[in-house]
Formats: C-alpha cells, sequence, structure tokens
C-alpha cells in the first residue's frame, strides 16, 4: 500500500509539473523567453527534490521485496534530472543569444550614427556648394549684364561714328561746291540774306555733329531706361 502511494503520488505530481509548466506558458505570455524559463527551472527543480525525497524515504523503509517498487520512483527522479538539464541549456542558450543580440544592436546603433554624422557632413557640403552655385550665377548675371551693356554702348558709338562721318562728308561736298563768288557775296553788308542762310546751314550740321558725338552717360541711360523714354529724351539732347 505504501508503495502503491507513493508511486501514485509520483505520478500526480508528473501530472501536476505538467500543468504548472502549462499555466506558467499560458500566464506568462508576456514574460520574455529567459524569464519563462527561469520559472520552470525553478518548479522543475522542485518537483525533483521532492521526488528525490520520497525515493530515499522509499529506500530507507523498503523490504526485501520491495526493489521493483522502487523502479517507478527512480525513473521519475532520472527523468526530472534530464528535464532540469534540459532546462538550463535552453536558459543558457537564452542568455547567449541575448547577449548576441545585445552586442548586434549596439553594432546597429553604432552604425546608425556613423551614418546620421555622414548625412550631415554630407548635407553641409552640398549647401556649402549650393552657396557657391548661386554666388557664381550671380556673378554671371552680373558680368552678362555688363557685357550687354557694353555691346549696347559699341553700336551706340558705331551709329555715331557713322553719322559723324556723314556729316563730314556734307560739310566738305558743301565746301567743294561752293565758289569764290558765293563766298564774297556772303561778306558783304548787302548780302544779309545769305548770311544768314549759311548760318543756318552752320547751325543745322553744328547739331547734327553734337548729335553724332558719343556720351557714356546716355549709353548708361539708354540701358537703364525703357525704350519709348529713352527715344524721347533725344530731343531735349538735340535743344
Amino acid at each position: 500500500m505504501k508503495r502503491d502511494s507513493i508511486i501514485s503520488k509520483g505520478t500526480r505530481l508528473l501530472a501536476g509539473l505538467l500543468l504548472v509548466a502549462a499555466g506558467q506558458a499560458q500566464a506568462q505570455q508576456g514574460q520574455s523567453l529567459e524569464e519563462r524559463l527561469r520559472a520552470q527551472l525553478r518548479a522543475t527543480t522542485t518537483q525533483l527534490q521532492e521526488a528525490q525525497n520520497e525515493l530515499a524515504a522509499l529506500k530507507a523503509g523498503r523490504a526485501a521485496g520491495a526493489a521493483p517498487a522502487a523502479a517507478a520512483p527512480a525513473g521519475e527522479a532520472e527523468n526530472l534530472r534530464k528535464e532540469v538539464a534540459e532546462l538550463k541549456s535552453q536558459l543558457a542558450s537564452e542568455r547567449s543569444a541575448r547577449q548576441h543580440g545585445a552586442a548586434a544592436q549596439q553594432q546597429s546603433q553604432a552604425a546608425v550614427t556613423k551614418a546620421n554624422e555622414q548625412v550631415a557632413q554630407f548635407r553641409g557640403s552640398y549647401d556649402g556648394l549650393l552657396k557657391i552655385a548661386r554666388a557664381s550665377e550671380a556673378e554671371r548675371q552680373r558680368l552678362a549684364s555688363e557685357e550687354k551693356q557694353r555691346q549696347q554702348a559699341m553700336a551706340m558709338c558705331v551709329e555715331k561714328n557713322a553719322k559723324l562721318y556723314s556729316v563730314g562728308q556734307e560739310i566738305l561736298s558743301a565746301y567743294e561746291n561752293m565758289d569764290v563768288g558765293t563766298v564774297l557775296s556772303a561778306r558783304q553788308p548787302f548780302a544779309a540774306q545769305s548770311r544768314v542762310r549759311y548760318e543756318q546751314i552752320a547751325q543745322e550740321y553744328g547739331d547734327k555733329l553734337y548729335e553724332g558725338r558719343f556720351d557714356e552717360r546716355a549709353a548708361s541711360q539708354a540701358q537703364a531706361q525703357p525704350q519709348p523714354q529713352a527715344a524721347g529724351a533725344t530731343p531735349a539732347a538735340q535743344q
């Protein structure tokens, strides 16, 4: 009877161990794997100690023919030892995995930090190059505007020179066609009308020469003002 009671109790312990392990697995779903293994190892160790105590008590009070009955608690204790060893191995594996995971996380964090530093460096270089490009574009536009002004001034100068040359040719032609009698009649006191006409001609040539001269300030004003205003300013200059 005593042996049957011990065997039945061992069976109940093994069933209780499985129920405890299942209950702990359900109650500790939110826990980490290491914590679940620790709890399961503690429960299994407790069951192993109880089985060993029962086995020792059975060996102490057994009779000569009780050896076959003691085989069940001994086998149960051996199974519990194997389970404890397996749980310890799983716990060690979990610890090693966590350590490797922590090292990998540190390496990943270091790589992210280095990448952020490189991005900041590249962004600084890009901003510097962008400032240089903008300054170069502004300088290019300024030089292009100055070149356009020089070209317009050159065109105006060429136009004025052509006008001056034309006026000079007209003056030479007028003097070539003027005879001595015309000159003498213009100097006579009674030839007032002739003098007035030649003075008008001289004034017209003078106006043409004045219009034909090149003025740098006038060229700058023509560049800055709209074309209609520039055209309206020509009579004022002629006056």
